[in-house]
């Protein structure tokens, strides 16, 4: 099959193993919903929409990935979801509850290292279970468990400061899991990774998603990413922000980097590269005021 034959609309009637994956998805319980979202700063007449009218149904331990063009309202969005922030209009329900402020149904992963650095790796995931008061013995044996299963068991004892940058962000993700949310947000958290890191860090998440009983909202810019970790990408535009699609990702489970050059990875990340940088007439890209500061001695095309 070539990437031509391949259409994103028609793929059910390609991959019928990918519909099913979707029908069976369906099934499960929608655990979040979010209807008629919005967000906006400022008064009436100097009124600035972040987004508008966003809404959406994740069913239970879906893989959902947010990708839009900068200032689009994404990481505003989760926030929300997280309860970090206030909407200014419409619902946030989770498990038919409205979010209203930070809970433990809730972990948040964030791009930059938020580790105390003065407790070891494995106080740093005992923190939350302490604070929901769970005894020292009791949060010790389950923090042992989480970090086994991120694999940095090993490393329970040292300090972020000795850690790489990957191995912090999956303390950072075994604290999250540790309170047992039904729902981890992730925001951007391998960008800071070189690439190889952040290919590992992919796969592991992959792996630790596959043993936990947890729904995931992850943000990114990159739309390899979206199209190898998500089960649907959810596609924001910009100006004001907004739901432009909700595409159901047509590459199949389970996956691998071999799939990267697939027929319909490709496919998949051409249609996310159209929705995120749509094609422009000529002569109506935004010019640049052209102040020459130097002769060079030859110009560049």
């Amino acid at each position: 099959m070539s990437l031509a034959e391949l259409k994103l609309p028609d793929y059910r009637e390609q991959l019928p193993e990918v519909a099913a994956r979707f029908r069976r998805i369906s099934q499960r319980e929608v655990i979040l919903r979010v209807d008629d979202l919005k967000k906006s700063f400022g008064a009436n007449g100097s009124e600035h929409i972040v987004f508008n009218n966003v809404s959406l149904n994740i069913h239970r331990r879906e893989f959902i990935c947010v990708i839009g063009p900068s200032g689009c309202g994404k990481s505003t969005f989760i926030r929300i979801i997280a309860g970090l922030d206030e909407c200014s209009g419409g619902t946030v329900l989770l498990d038919n509850h409205d979010v209203s402020g930070p809970g433990p149904d809730r972990g948040m992963v964030f791009q930059g290292y938020t580790l105390f650095p003065w407790l070891t790796v494995k106080r740093n995931v005992m923190f939350g279970l302490e604070m929901r008061g769970k005894s020292h013995v009791t949060a010790e044996a389950e923090a042992r468990q989480w970090l086994d299963m991120v694999g940095l068991a090993k490393f329970e004892d040292l300090y972020p400061h000795e850690l790489s940058g990957g191995m912090k962000q999956r303390v950072a993700i075994a604290r999250a899991l540790a309170n047992e949310p039904r729902i981890l947000i992730m925001d951007e958290p391998f960008a800071a990774l070189d690439a190889q890191t952040r290919c590992q860090m992919q796969a592991y998440l992959l792996q630790i998603w596959k043993k936990v009983d947890v729904t995931i909202l992850f943000i990114t810019h990159d739309l390899d990413e979206a199209a190898y970790l998500a089960d649907r990408i959810l596609v924001m535009g910009s100006n004001p922000g907004r739901v432009v699609e909700f595409i159901e990702n047509p590459v199949p489970r389970p996956r691998s980097a071999a799939q990267f050059i697939s027929p319909e990875f490709l496919s998949l990340k051409k249609r996310l590269e159209e929705l995120i940088h749509p094609p422009v007439e000529t002569g109506e890209e935004e010019k640049l005021p052209m102040i020459k500061l130097t002769v060079a001695g030859d110009e560049v095309e």
